[in-house]
Formats: structure tokens, C-alpha cells, sequence
């Protein structure tokens, strides 16, 4: 047995049967999404080493403006600085560990409630009171923890071990497909909040697909964006692209050109930073893991200043929020039955459909990152 797959609760003979070529290939193990072995191995691989969305630059838009974050046990604060850069850092007080501000706002520093040392927004710790005398005590050394941060397209990413490649390299050629939206200028609105009580790649697997537009969306999606006509380009880094056309749309398969008003991209850049654009707007999904059955989703929408210039942007957040809400409560029921069913002794694993391409691209990714190369596994 490979030493990537050795006390995982899943054999290397399940593994391969989700390696395969597409037209051969099944889903991951079950085991894959119930495990809470799996869970700690994806979080030192999965999401400590990758890049994770933390946000939009437009939630802090101006000098002062920031936004906290809980993320895999860090306490993270994005901010943008009086230099107009944006950073991640720890909220944590460098003094006895107390936390220094929650929430979002806008301020000229952060000061920590308990003892009151005083960080400027750079994360350099600026004031700290009655420490006169304290032997070797360098203020330059207790500033805030930076963590290493990147823009692309308006998102903000961090990754927590420092060591990710750099990240508009490789997503590049998922720039290039996107292009014609312009989603990088847009201002973000919340518009729903889920607490979910399932594995967080039953939802990366719900949100990439639309196999499902048949069954579970069939009176919603399905009339105009049929998802047998959905479709998948090759992924070139780490993320999936699925391509819905409208229902009246041509039979083609290039990237979108502005023909098909109808059409809808859902992508996924890895591990699960999850967001649909059209014409019309930019819905993105922040997905907050806890434990391999546990998992916060916010909902957010994202509209340039011209859009739906005959409705105030009140209402057009609103009717949006109703949209997507009334959309999710309907993949809420389809997940947690595929979460019932993954829990059940007697399933382990299915076949995949060709429409569920962007599965399949992100098994072997997966594969890669937590098992440590998906060659061990097996053709």
C-alpha cells in the first residue's frame, strides 16, 4: 500500500476506481466524505497549503476598512492599510492571546480590550503600556502574524502555511474564460447565511453539476438551463469550469462571447471557493469548514454600479436574495439525502455521469493534494 493512503479508512482499490478516465470512473469512496481521518488530513493539505477566499476587496474598500474572518481555527483580520494595501492578519493580541476586534468596520488601529497594546493596520504593534524595564522587549517583534494574501478578480485569498504558489499564475487560463464578465469591479451583498450539517464536498460536488437540474431544479433551473446541455472545457490549474447554456442557446463550445445572454458559469477554484456569473450578476459561495460533518455557508451577490439601473440596489439585493435562497433550500434537500446515503454501511461508491465532468476533475485533485499523488493510486 502507498504511504499516501495508509491509515485512511478507504482502500487503494476504492481510490482507483475514482482515478479513472471519466468514461470508466466512479466517485470517491464514501468513506472519503464521512471520515474525520480524512477531514484532519484535508485540512493540513487541502486547505492549509492552498489559497482560501476570504472575502472581496470592495469589503474593504477604503484605508481603515476591515473584515474579520474565522477560518480553520485562525482568527484572521483583512484590512486595508493608510498605504492602500490590503493584509491578513491574526487578530490575536501578541500579549496574553486576547482577541483584538470582531465584526466589520472601519478603524485607525486596533487596539486590544484587555491590556490595551496598540497595532497600527500594517499589523506593527504600535503602543504597549507599562512594559518599561521588561528585560530584551523589542516592540518590533510582537507585531501582528501576517499571512500570506493575493488578489484575483476583486476576491481576496490567504494561504495560512505561507508556501502556496504564487496565485494568478495559476489560475490564468480560468482569467481568460471568465473575461467577459468583468467580475473583478463589483460590490458584494450578503444575502443568506446556511448552517450545514454535512460534508463540505457534497456541496462542492452539488454546486458544480447540473446533472441534477432534472430532479432537483426541475421546475426551477432546468426550463432554461437544461443541465443535459451543460458541459465542461479541461481544467489547466486547480479549478473546474461548467458551462450552462441557455435552453435556446447554439450547440457550441468556446468560451462565452456575450451570444448566449442565458448562459451560466459555475467554477470552483480548490478546495471550495465556489461562484456562479452570468450577464445579469456574480453569486459567490464562502464556505467556512469546521469538521467532516459540519460546515458554515454564506451567500453573497455581486452587482456593478450599472446594473438593473430601473430597481434601487435595496430591491435588487433583496429579489436576489430570495432567488438564491428559494434555490438552495432546494440543493439542501438533495444534499442531505447524498449525506444520508453516504452514512448508510451498505453504499460506497457510484458511477459517474459525463455531465459530471467537474467531479471528476476535482477527484483527481483531491487525490493529489490529500493522498499525495494520484500516480499511487493506481491507472
Amino acid at each position: 500500500m502507498s504511504s499516501g493512503i495508509r491509515n485512511l479508512p478507504f482502500s487503494e482499490e476504492a481510490l482507483a476506481r475514482a482515478l479513472r478516465p471519466l468514461a470508466e470512473a466512479a466517485t470517491l469512496p464514501s468513506e472519503a466524505f464521512t471520515s474525520d481521518v480524512v477531514y484532519a488530513r484535508e485540512v493540513e493539505t487541502a486547505f492549509r497549503g492552498q489559497w482560501l477566499c476570504v472575502g472581496r476587496e470592495d469589503q474593504v474598500a477604503s484605508a481603515g476598512d476591515f473584515l474579520c474572518v474565522d477560518l480553520l481555527g485562525e482568527r484572521l483580520v483583512v484590512v486595508r492599510g493608510k498605504d492602500d494595501e490590503i493584509r491578513v492578519l491574526s487578530r490575536i493580541c501578541r500579549h496574553r492571546g486576547a482577541e483584538l476586534i470582531a465584526g466589520r468596520g472601519s478603524t485607525r488601529s486596533f487596539s486590544c480590550p484587555y491590556h490595551a497594546w496598540t497595532y497600527h493596520l500594517d499589523g506593527q504593534l504600535g503602543g504597549a503600556p507599562q512594559m518599561e524595564g521588561v528585560a530584551s522587549f523589542d516592540r518590533a517583534d510582537f507585531g501582528l502574524t501576517h499571512f500570506k494574501s493575493s488578489s484575483w478578480e476583486g476576491f481576496l485569498f490567504v494561504n495560512l502555511d505561507g508556501k502556496a504558489a504564487p496565485l494568478g499564475e495559476s489560475l490564468a487560463p480560468l482569467s481568460d474564460f471568465i473575461s467577459h464578465y468583468g467580475i473583478a469591479g463589483k460590490k458584494s451583498y450578503e444575502t443568506a447565511t446556511f448552517e450545514s450539517p454535512f460534508n463540505w464536498k457534497v456541496l462542492v460536488d452539488n454546486f458544480m453539476e447540473a446533472y441534477h437540474h432534472i430532479a432537483t431544479h426541475r421546475n426551477t433551473l432546468q426550463p432554461t438551463l437544461p443541465g443535459e446541455r451543460s458541459w465542461t472545457p479541461d481544467n489547466e490549474g486547480p479549478y473546474s469550469i461548467l458551462v450552462m447554456p441557455g435552453k435556446d442557446a447554439p450547440d457550441a463550445r468556446d468560451k462565452p462571447d456575450g451570444s448566449d445572454p442565458a448562459m451560466l458559469l459555475a467554477c470552483v477554484v480548490y478546495p471550495f471557493h465556489l461562484f456562479a456569473v452570468s450577464e445579469h450578476s456574480t453569486v459567490w459561495y464562502q464556505l467556512f469548514p469546521r469538521a467532516h460533518d459540519d460546515f458554515t455557508l454564506k451567500i453573497f451577490a455581486c452587482f456593478s454600479d450599472d446594473d438593473h439601473e430601473s430597481a434601487s440596489r435595496e430591491e435588487l439585493v433583496e429579489m436576489t436574495g430570495k432567488i438564491l435562497t428559494a434555490i438552495h433550500l432546494e440543493d439542501i434537500d438533495a444534499c442531505e439525502a447524498t449525506w444520508a446515503g453516504l452514512n448508510t454501511p451498505t453504499y460506497s461508491q457510484g458511477r459517474l455521469s459525463l455531465l459530471e465532468k467537474t467531479i471528476w476533475q476535482f477527484n483527481q485533485w483531491w487525490a493529489e493534494k490529500v493522498i499525495g499523488s494520484s500516480g499511487e493510486a493506481g491507472e
